[in-house]
């Protein structure tokens, strides 16, 4: 446990160490920030505030798989660099989760991304608990709650003036870094006792925002629609094909490789794809069997909450809530699986 007072004290031992990233506010909304000194000591707390709010607005995932990324040269052969170590102070866990699918994509198979792992060995993730969970918010329908498991190297909970973090075998380095600004909390402390109320609170108003469960046998009854286009072009008819939800999406993962020529040599360059996009499915010779928007549309569906499920055992989905908000044509996709 460590009161609030002492928490640029800790944070200026982290910044001696690692990298570190918090969440920020800024326009009333959170995003991730590059924590400098300078900021530890300009009197006005930023990181507390937004550490009690939901998700930053960037996914998680752009940390380890960057938006653009050199993956390949020739002749010569490029090799992932390694970072100093970082810390991710603030993971919600509905960012969480979403690694756990880019972990099975891009770790769990024949091939192994090195880029990737390179990014995720040198990440210290410490999760924060949601208390007040937003109108945008569906991790419950998921079956998640609005604090994390045991997917972080650490937990971090704000509650009455005190930072209370559990820390795993890896999170232990956070504790290293100033040992002597923590003391061990009991089950009696009044910041234990608030967490578990504020927990049970969030869960609540999860249930009050969402409170239909989805059809327990989700996945089929998405693959059910596959050939029903009548049914997705009514949930397709207000997308303007912005693409904002699949760009802020913590857990999609496909991607374009495209080489760009030099003096003596090519680079070869990962950025991120998206399904919707018109060329997305496009083959040689020019066939393209999702050429029209509403197949596109409805295969984002297929994809997260139908065939990932069934191939992986879990939906490439977290309830974040990104996409609803990104939305320019409020597209609820609560509401779309709400009617199967």
């Amino acid at each position: 446990m460590l009161s609030t007072d002492l928490r640029s004290q800790w944070m200026s031992k982290l910044l001696e160490r690692f990298t570190v990233f918090v969440p920020a506010e800024r326009e009333n909304q959170v995003h991730w920030h590059r924590l400098e000194p300078a900021d530890l000591g300009s009197g006005t707390d930023t990181v507390t505030p937004a550490l009690r709010r939901i998700r930053a607005s960037e996914p998680v995932k752009s940390f380890m798989f960057n938006p653009r990324q050199q993956v390949g040269a020739f002749p010569e052969k490029l090799k992932p660099a390694e970072p100093k170590t970082r810390v991710l102070l603030g993971v919600k866990n509905c960012d969480l989760v979403p690694l756990k699918v880019h972990d099975k994509i891009l770790t769990d198979g024949e091939f192994n991304d090195p880029f990737y792992l390179a990014q995720r060995k040198n990440t210290i993730l410490v999760a924060a608990d949601c208390p007040v969970p937003e109108e945008s918010c569906f991790c419950n329908l998921l079956g998640l709650t609005p604090f994390a498991g045991d997917d972080a190297d650490a937990a971090l909970s704000v509650c009455d003036g005190a930072f209370l973090l559990e820390v795993g075998e890896r999170g232990r380095e956070l504790i290293d870094a100033a040992p002597d600004l923590f003391r061990k909390a009991s089950e009696g402390d009044a910041g234990v006792t608030r967490r578990e109320e504020e927990r049970k609170a969030a869960v609540a108003a999860l249930n009050r925002i969402n409170p239909t469960p989805w059809n327990p046998g989700l996945p089929a009854a998405v693959a059910a629609k596959r050939k029903d286009e009548s049914f997705w072009q009514k949930h397709a008819e207000k997308c303007v094909e912005c693409f904002g939800c699949l760009m802020g999406c913590p857990t999609c993962y496909c991607f374009l490789l495209y080489d760009q020529a030099r003096e003596k040599g090519l680079d070869r360059t990962r950025v991120w794809d998206a399904c919707y996009l018109a060329a997305y499915a496009r083959v040689g010779g020019g066939a393209n069997p999702r050429a029209e928007f509403v197949k596109r549309f409805a295969n984002r569906f297929f994809c997260k909450f139908s065939d990932f499920k069934t191939d992986h055992g879990m939906f490439a989905c977290s309830g974040c809530g990104r996409c609803f908000k990104a939305c320019m044509g409020k597209i609820d996709i609560r509401k779309v699986l709400g009617e199967l």
